[in-house]
């Protein structure tokens, strides 16, 4: 019987659906825009929000893998490419191929003789030669024309998750050809963070007013606060007062996903694994070794390769913090944008400022910060695996951390950092 008790890993869900604690956030009428623009169609919906933010999982709870056409733009990296995972996942033939055979056999009549008891006589034996000859032709189908023909006007929905993901050319190139479908019918969904929800018409300016935006947002504390309500009531569990409840949430970074690690982790400190015959009250853990080791386990790959830089050199100007550390521009600019908080929006000026209040010396020309944002975002995007934790807009002349976890990480991960 104990066999058959939620386990907390079922309740508290990081990384994958959940759906105990699933909180559809109501208020904001997310899954109604989702469904009115199934019923309407005739745009591009774009869905926006920052990493871990339950953009996937909140289209997913509409559109199943199963009652769509599911790619993912970090797999994508040409037109050709997102042809042929259409055709894939539809199960078209790339190829069409004829065979013909033909054959001539040649009858023989042999004389033998057999023996059967102390009786011999002659027979005949006929045995059949031949040859085959076969023919075959292989047509290539044009896999566009295709899946085209498929898509046009049908009401299964392609969803392109990590939109941003893909290269600027190849944006453009699959948004030109989608035009039409979506003129005749097709749904199509994009999933993107804040600062790339509007790449479809950056790339493609025609497609102005033809595309649809719901933003998924930024949590507030209540949001984050029912997450954990849910779970500890199926669980058996209770915070009294909630002021552990409250505790987590502010060190969510407005992310779900955090949220929910925080809750799991919450519950083994306490020794729960699974729920409880009888309700049971929480204890607060040691939060500063708490948070430290969540932090531990969260970006410290991306830190290291942000503050080393695209190269390791020698010849880096020293930069002394307040703190005492000594470091380089690198460090300096990742120890001010923790200064902020860190903040997970920050314009230039922002990071200058930060800068004046974290090093013991003057701070870096513009140029120079500049240029390492920009380093910082190549970084990011080539070197790190997933989605880039930091993004430097250089049109908008902002940096954005795009990952929870990371701002999570300069805020508990190196606290002598600032």
């Amino acid at each position: 019987m104990d066999d058959q008790k939620l386990r907390v890993g079922q309740v508290f869900v990081a990384g994958g659906p959940p759906t105990i604690t699933y909180n559809p956030r109501s208020e904001l009428n997310l899954e109604d825009q989702i469904l009115d623009y199934l019923d309407e169609g005739h745009r591009i919906l774009s869905v926006s929000g920052s990493t871990k933010t339950g953009k996937t999982v909140l289209v997913r709870r509409i559109i199943p893998p199963n009652d769509g056409i599911w790619l993912s733009g970090g797999a994508i990296s040409s037109s050709e490419q997102f042809w042929e995972s259409i055709a894939e996942h539809l199960g078209l033939f790339t190829a069409i191929e004829r065979t013909s055979d033909s054959k001539d056999e040649i009858w023989r009549t042999v004389a033998g003789q057999a023996n059967i008891g102390i009786a011999k006589g002659g027979i005949d034996k006929k045995e059949i030669t031949g040859s085959t000859s076969g023919e075959k032709v292989t047509r290539a189908r044009n896999v566009p024309t295709q899946v085209r023909e498929v898509l046009r006007g049908g009401l299964t929905p392609l969803v392109i998750d990590d939109f941003h993901y893909m290269p600027q050319d190849v944006q453009l190139e699959i948004v030109r050809s989608l035009k039409d479908l979506v003129f005749d019918g097709l749904r199509v969904i994009v999933i993107a963070v804040p600062h790339r929800a509007y790449d479809v018409v950056r790339v493609e300016r025609e497609m102005t007013g033809r595309v649809q935006q719901v933003s998924v947002g930024f949590w507030n504390e209540d949001e984050l606060a029912g997450i954990a309500h849910k779970g500890f009531d199926a669980l058996k569990l209770v915070d009294k007062d909630g002021t552990l409840i409250t505790r987590l949430a502010k060190e969510s970074f407005a992310s779900p996903h955090l949220m929910q690690d925080f809750c799991l982790q919450l519950c083994k400190a306490n020794g729960y694994r699974k729920a409880q015959d009888e309700y049971r009250q929480l204890l607060a853990p040691d939060w500063s070794t708490f948070f430290a080791d969540r932090a531990s386990m969260a970006s410290k790959s991306a830190f290291d390769l942000l503050a080393r830089g695209p190269r390791q050199r020698t010849d880096r100007k020293e930069r002394q913090l307040r703190s005492g550390t000594i470091t380089d521009i690198y460090g300096a600019v990742l120890a001010a944008i923790a200064h902020t908080g860190p903040n997970t929006e920050l314009t230039y000026e922002e990071i200058r400022t930060a800068l004046k209040e974290v090093l013991s010396s003057d701070a870096p020309q513009r140029h120079e910060v500049t240029r390492i944002l920009e380093e910082m975002t190549k970084i990011a995007t080539n070197e790190i695996e997933g989605e880039p934790v930091v993004d430097y807009d250089v049109e908008l002349g902002k940096l954005y951390i795009s990952d929870p976890y990371f701002a999570f990480f300069l805020r508990w991960g190196v606290p002598d950092l600032s």
